[in-house]
């Protein structure tokens, strides 16, 4: 048994209540919509494409899609996995454990030893 799956046991925290939530913290709002269309606008403004989005306040929006049931199937068996699932993992457990009077944790506590899945790197074009 692996550390997260041991950390879900000790806070009686089922999957399926943690795959829930999840997709309820990651799903898209409507002000989330209008962040993606203003970003897109500001990538196609001539003048607007050096300048960060963070200037207009322009923040990120959340990806719509919340953790899978093969991404926890594979955290719970710590196996690696990218550094984006791991986010959505701590941030859903997180929010579970404030919901329940909890203190958050990091993904050290969460995972322990096991790293973060690291993809391959791409080339950068030599100009």
């Amino acid at each position: 048994m692996g550390s997260f799956q041991q950390f879900l046991d000790d806070q009686k925290i089922s999957p399926a209540v943690l795959l829930r939530r999840s997709r309820q913290l990651e799903s898209q709002s409507a002000a989330d919509r209008v962040l993606k269309r203003k970003r897109s606008e500001r990538r196609r403004e001539k003048e607007g494409q050096q300048k960060p989005y963070a200037e207009p306040g322009l923040g990120k929006p959340r990806s719509g899609r919340g953790l899978s049931e093969q991404q926890l199937a594979a955290a719970r068996e710590d196996r690696p996995v990218s550094p984006r699932v791991r986010s959505k993992v701590v941030r859903a457990v997180n929010a579970l454990l404030t919901k329940n009077g909890g203190t958050p944790v990091d993904a050290k506590a969460l995972f322990g030893a096991v790293t973060a899945r690291v993809g391959p790197t791409t080339k950068k074009a030599s100009s």
